[in-house]
């Protein structure tokens, strides 16, 4: 991945991953190596039944990461035309779809593995 797009002003799609109601924050997937960091008081028009685990936002980069955090975002409402938005993620895939398919697979391995052993 070119290195020289994570820094600070850039923007991105991103999709969140995860909201901690404890911190007010979401962590957000923009296609870098680490999640991003989305204090919810940062996106605006926040509104909790919208910004959920799985919707897709655009972000801007106010930090980049650095060393064992991830970078700092905040959303505006709107993206001025001449900013180039980069599309980094998968928008089909969700991170609670991956959970479901792993525990699919992994019922099915477990059936599977019964039903070799027990025909032995």
């Amino acid at each position: 991945m070119n290195q020289s797009l994570f820094k600070a002003g850039n923007y991105f799609k991103a999709r969140i991953t995860r909201v901690e109601p404890m911190l007010e924050a979401a962590f957000i997937d923009y296609g870098a190596e680490r999640h991003g960091f989305l204090p919810l008081k940062d996106i605006d028009g926040y509104d909790k039944s919208l910004h959920k685990e799985g919707s897709i936002i655009n972000v801007c980069m106010s930090k980049a990461e650095k060393r064992q955090k991830g970078a700092q975002m905040f959303a505006p409402l709107e993206v001025p035309e001449e900013v180039t938005v980069h599309e980094l993620i998968n928008e089909s895939t969700q991170g609670s779809n991956k959970v479901i398919q792993f525990a699919f697979i992994s019922i099915v391995l477990v059936i599977v593995g019964i039903a070799v052993f027990t025909s032995t």
